[in-house]
C-alpha cells in the first residue's frame, strides 16, 4: 500500500516510471478503482484492503472517534483497557484478513508486515501475524505484543537494524531528499497556504533546519522532516527485503504473506500537497524503493504476485488546486465548529458546549441523562449545519444507518448517503455526519510543517486510487471496469486457493483462472 497514492497522482506520473511502479502499472492494472466508503482516512483504508470489508464491518471508521460515554478521543489501535499509551493492536478491528484466512487454511503459513505507520502494519496484518513492525521517532522499527508476538527472534532483528541506523545517522545525517529531477524543477514555486508562505523548492528549508540541532535525532523537528521524506519510505522497504532474506518467505511448502505499507507520499501531501515539486520528487523516489522491493522478492526465487494499492486519496492545498479548480476552497474546521458550537448555546440556552471532538466531519453531541434534550441539541445541530454554505449535505446517524447499498452497486454510482453508510458504525460514528464541498482543505495552517493538504471526504478525489496486480508474466491490461479495494482480499485469496472463511464485501476479480466458479 501507498499511502495517499491517489489515481490523479498515478495518473499524473505514469509515463514518468522507469522502476517498480513501471513493472507494477504493466500488469493488470486497474488506474481508476475505488474505496465506495466516506472513511478515506488511513486507518479504515487499510482496514479494507486485505479483510475485503467495508469499515462498515471492520468497526474502523476513522483513525479517530469519539467515546461517547467518557467524552475522551479513541485511537483506531488503542488497546482497549490498557493504560499504557503506546500500547497497538488490532483489537478494534471486528474482521480477519487474507493472512489470518491463509493461516488457518495452511499451517505453517507465515505471515509479516512492516511499514511507516503503525496503522499501516497492524490493519493488514490481522489477528495471528509472526512479525508486525512499525516506524516509532526516536526509536526504529518497534512492534508491540498486543499486535504480534514480541519473542525475542521477532524483536531481535528490529532491534539491531535501529541501533545500526541510529549510529550510522549519529556519526553523519541522513540525506533525507535525492537530487530533484529535471522534469521537477519547473514546479518549484512559491505559494500561500492558509496563514504560511512556501517556497516550493526541494530539498525544503525544513530538512536542512531539522538537521542542525546537535541532538537533532530526538528533536520533533528531524522526525518531521523524516517521515515527510523520501527516505522515509526507503527505510521500510530495506527493513521488509531483511525480513524476505531472513525468514526465507516462500520457500517452505506453505503460503507466506508479506504487507508493506509506505507512508512518505501521504506525510509530503499532507505537509506539502500533490501538486509541487516534492511530490514529483516523491514519485520518482517512490519509483525507485518499489523497485527494490520487487527486485528483493525476485531473489528469493519463488512464485509470487504482487498487488499494490492505496488506503486513500487526496486533493491538492486548496490554494493551488484552485489556480485550476474554482471549486476549491479552505475550511477552517475549528472556526466552523466554534460558530456551530456558539449557535447552540444560544438558541438553546445552554451554558457549556454540548459538542465532543474537533472533527467537522463527524459531530459528536455529549452523553446526557436527558435523551430528549440531547436529540434536541441534535435536531437543532443538523438545522444549522444544513443552513451553511460549506456544507453539501448532512445527515443523522440514524438517517446513515437506514441507508441502503444494494448488492453489486458500482461504486461510482453510489450517493453520498450510501458512501457514509458503508463508514458507519452506531457505537463509534459521530450523531451528525457531514458532507462539504468538493476539493475542501480542512484546517488552516499556521505555521511550517502544519498540515496543508488532506483527504478524508466522500468525493472521488478521496475515494479513487489505483489496484496494481503483476507477478512475472502478467498479462499487460488496462481494466476500465469498475473495481472496490475489498475486490483484493477475495481475489488474493483465489491465487491462494483459500476460501475466506468468513463473509466479504468484495469480489474476486479474474486474473487468469484464480476465481472459484
Amino acid at each position: 500500500s501507498v499511502d495517499q497514492f491517489s489515481s490523479e497522482v498515478f495518473r499524473r506520473y505514469r509515463d514518468t516510471y522507469v522502476a517498480g511502479l513501471k513493472t507494477l502499472a504493466g500488469g493488470i492494472a486497474y488506474p481508476v478503482a475505488y474505496h465506495s466508503q466516506a472513511a478515506t482516512e488511513t486507518c479504515p483504508g487499510h482496514s479494507a484492503i486485505l479483510t475485503g470489508r467495508y469499515p462498515t464491518n471492520t468497526g474502523i471508521i476513522a483513525n479517530d472517534w469519539i467515546d461517547r460515554k467518557t467524552g475522551k478521543s479513541v485511537y483506531c489501535l488503542a488497546v482497549p483497557g490498557q493504560s499504557d499509551p503506546d500500547a497497538r493492536g488490532h483489537q478494534n478491528i471486528r474482521a480477519t484478513t487474507l493472512g489470518d484466512w491463509t493461516k488457518a487454511a495452511e499451517p505453517g503459513a507465515r505471515v509479516f508486515a512492516v511499514s511507516g505507520k503503525d496503522r499501516g502494519a497492524i490493519t493488514m496484518a490481522g489477528k495471528t501475524a509472526d512479525g508486525v513492525y512499525w516506524w516509532a521517532d526516536g526509536k526504529g522499527f518497534v512492534t508491540s505484543p498486543y499486535a504480534g508476538p514480541t519473542t525475542e527472534a521477532v524483536t531481535a532483528p528490529a532491534i539491531a537494524f535501529d541501533a545500526a541506523l541510529l549510529a550510522r545517522w549519529a556519526k553523519r545525517p541522513p540525506k533525507l531528499w535525492p537530487k530533484l529531477p529535471k522534469r521537477c524543477a519547473a514546479l518549484q514555486k512559491a505559494h500561500h497556504f492558509g496563514d504560511i508562505d512556501v517556497s516550493g523548492r526541494v530539498p525544503p528549508e525544513a530538512e536542512t533546519d531539522s538537521l542542525k540541532a546537535k541532538d537533532f535525532l530526538s528533536t520533533r523537528a528531524f522526525q518531521g522532516s523524516l517521515r515527510a521524506s523520501p527516505l522515509y519510505d526507503s527505510l521500510a522497504v530495506d527493513f521488509a527485503t531483511q525480513i524476505l532474506a531472513r525468514e526465507k518467505l516462500g520457500q517452505g511448502p506453505k503460503t507466506d504473506v508479506l504487507t508493506v505499507s509506505l507512508s512518505a507520499t501521504d506525510y509530503i501531501g499532507h505537509r506539502f500537497g500533490n501538486g509541487g515539486a516534492e511530490m514529483c520528487a516523491q514519485q520518482a523516489a517512490l519509483d525507485a524503493t518499489i523497485g527494490r522491493l520487487l527486485k528483493a522478492v525476485e531473489a528469493q526465487k519463488v512464485p509470487f504476485v504482487v498487488v499494490l494499492t492505496a488506503d486513500h486519496g487526496a486533493t491538492d492545498a486548496a490554494e493551488r488546486e484552485h489556480e485550476h479548480d474554482a471549486k476549491a476552497t479552505r475550511l477552517d474546521s475549528r472556526a466552523f465548529l466554534g460558530r456551530l458550537d456558539t449557535a447552540l448555546k444560544s438558541e438553546l440556552k445552554l451554558t457549556e458546549s454540548p459538542l465532543l471532538g474537533g472533527d467537522p466531519t463527524q459531530i459528536y453531541i455529549k452523553a446526557m441523562d436527558d435523551e430528549t434534550k440531547r436529540l434536541a441539541i441534535r435536531t437543532a445541530a443538523l438545522a444549522w449545519i444544513k443552513q451553511q454554505p460549506e456544507v453539501v449535505e448532512a445527515y443523522t446517524g440514524p438517517e446513515v444507518e437506514a441507508a441502503s447499498v444494494p448488492i453489486g452497486t458500482p461504486p461510482e454510482m453510489m450517493t453520498m448517503l450510501q458512501r457514509l453508510r458503508l463508514s458507519y458504525d452506531r457505537e463509534r460514528s459521530g450523531d451528525i455526519l457531514v458532507v462539504f464541498r468538493e476539493r475542501t482543505s480542512f484546517g488552516r495552517p499556521q505555521k511550517a510543517g502544519d498540515t496543508v493538504a488532506g483527504h478524508g471526504t466522500p468525493w472521488d478525489h478521496d475515494r479513487q486510487v489505483p489496484i496494481l496486480f503483476w507477478w512475472p508474466g502478467a498479462p499487460s491490461e488496462d481494466r476500465k471496469a469498475s473495481a472496490e479495494v475489498v475486490d483484493i482480499a477475495p481475489t488474493l485469496a483465489g491465487v491462494v486457493g483459500v476460501k475466506p472463511p468468513v463473509p466479504v464485501d468484495g469480489r474476486c476479480l479474474d486474473l487468469g483462472g484464480n476465481c472459484p466458479k
